[in-house]
């Protein structure tokens, strides 16, 4: 019987909130010229000299905020998510966890499933929205570990999942179930954020503020329009008037221009308002971790309560809800019967 591996790729998340844990874990992050898009001459100071040793000890602070008793939030939903992935989809596959910049990393789990003699690997970015950050990391820095160790397993990619409904049924659903009896003035999608240049690479992206829009805007693939894409599913699923919801864009890291409207700022104009009762999702993550918990829970409550707001409620990710792992098992299925029929022809 062939058997299928399976790498959930994810970013990572330090071993530990210590802070020189942290550091080792943000200079592997931010040297990644795919999350720093400099030459190496200027990133190299940048990150060593000014960003990292300014940051790692109020992240490290953060991070201890947060801190779950059985490790970081991310590396701990994520492994629940893939004990309970493994379960749903059975013996005909083996899945793995492959963090980009953290323990285990996606030579781990490459080398897991070679020894595994698995007959072919479904790689799985586990980002909804593309972005070269993300998933265009995950997905060289698996090339490269393949071409190091020779290995020549045949591979396949799943595809983005804005818009699926195996990851927007589960949203909709932990959001209706938080905000139960709850009067909610305003919903806020709140999408990790990119420098506007990581957009501008696809050509006629960010021309206006709405070429996001247009029908064929995610093909391209823009992180961008993805986002909007997936803010639209969910807000149409829970028949949320234009008005009732909005976008923005968190974790600045710098002086370059980033996607705008910035989250904090929209949390201020949003209680000046008069919206005394917001609900904030952040649909680019699957998993809770440092930038929902700490950023958005803590920091973005703060806020909000600061300007004048009153109920703030953060809507929990998708994490290792059921539903979530049932509907996302039976995509990853569907990938691989689509590849078999693909390769019979």
């Amino acid at each position: 019987m062939a058997k299928t591996g399976v790498i959930l790729f994810n970013i990572g998340t330090p071993k530990s909130y210590e802070v020189e844990d942290v550091k080792s874990y943000l200079l592997d992050f931010l040297m990644d010229k795919d999350v720093i898009n400099l030459p190496f001459v200027l990133r190299y100071p940048l990150v060593h000299g000014l960003i990292v040793p300014k940051r790692a000890p109020n992240s490290a602070e953060n991070y201890k905020k947060v801190w779950m008793e059985e490790g970081s939030p991310l590396w701990v939903y994520s492994k629940h998510f893939a004990d309970k992935l493994q379960n749903e989809l059975g013996s005909e596959f083996v899945v793995k966890m492959g963090m980009r910049y953290s323990a285990p990393r996606i030579e781990d789990s490459l080398k897991e499933l070679a020894e595994a003699k698995v007959d072919s690997i479904l790689l799985v970015p586990m980002f909804p929205q593309y972005a070269e950050a993300t998933t265009g990391s995950v997905l060289k820095e698996f090339e490269r570990v393949r071409k190091k160790y020779g290995v020549q397993i045949p591979t396949k990619t799943l595809r983005d999942f804005y818009a699926d409904p195996s990851f927007i049924t589960p949203s909709v659903e932990i959001l209706d179930e938080t905000l139960k009896n709850k009067k909610i003035d305003h919903y806020l999608f709140s999408f990790h954020g990119l420098p506007e240049s990581h957009i501008r690479k696809n050509e006629g992206c960010l021309r206006s503020e709405d070429c996001c829009f247009e029908k064929s805007a995610c093909d391209k693939p823009c992180y961008r329009a993805q986002c909007f894409a997936t803010a639209t599913k969910i807000a149409e699923s829970l028949n949320l008037a234009p008005s009732h919801w909005s976008v923005s864009f968190q974790s600045r890291l710098g002086r370059a221009e980033w996607l705008k409207p910035a989250t904090d700022h929209t949390l201020e104009v949003l209680a000046k308002t008069g919206k005394k009762n917001v609900a904030v999702i952040c649909p680019s993550f699957v998993a809770d971790c440092i930038e929902t918990l700490e950023e958005i829970a803590i920091g973005g409550q703060e806020t909000f309560k600061h300007a004048g707001g009153e109920g703030f409620y953060m809507i929990p990710c998708v994490n290792e809800n059921n539903s979530w792992v049932t509907g996302f098992a039976s995509l990853l299925k569907a990938q691989v019967k689509e590849s078999e029929t693909v390769t019979a022809e």
